[in-house]
């Protein structure tokens, strides 16, 4: 074997037994009236289950991003009996052509991907790149609103 097939070899190692980051994403009912959030998240390999999330409660989960940094994550949520939303709630890097080139965690804070769920729609917290650290969400933006159900 050349020297140029092993080194491709040790690089292949090392990048397999590199962890990758631990992400974290929340999802936070912000709904009036009381109103119960409905969520069921998923991705390729996992299925977390259906969510009844209080008001002013979250659900959040923790994960991994995989070796082919392709790990995406979605969720189908329901306000009431009149209105859903399905979005990615993240998204690797490989993902970010599907949302318009946005790559999700050069935006978030400390491998966070945070969702506030409003009556009109459903809101992604980031930060401004180069903003100090102290003072992370400093952009709330309207990402998804809510679909009338049929």
């Amino acid at each position: 074997m050349g020297s140029l097939h092993v080194k491709a070899i040790f690089l292949l190692l090392a990048i397999a037994i590199t962890p990758s980051t631990a992400w974290t994403v929340r999802i936070v009912n912000r709904l009036s009236n009381k109103k119960v959030l409905f969520a069921h998240c998923k991705s390729g390999d996992d299925d977390l289950g259906p969510q009844y999330i209080k008001t002013r409660d979250e659900f959040k989960f923790s994960f991994r991003v995989n070796f082919f940094r392709t790990t995406l994550f979605w969720c189908n949520m329901s306000k009431d009996k009149k209105s859903h939303a399905s979005l990615d709630v993240f998204w690797s890097f490989s993902n970010a052509g599907k949302h318009g080139g946005f790559d999700l965690s050069t935006w978030a804070v400390n491998e966070e991907a945070l969702w506030i769920v409003r009556d009109d729609g459903i809101y992604l917290w980031m930060k401004a790149p180069g903003w100090p650290e102290d003072e992370p969400y400093v952009i709330e933006t309207l990402f998804r609103r809510w679909d009338p159900k049929r």
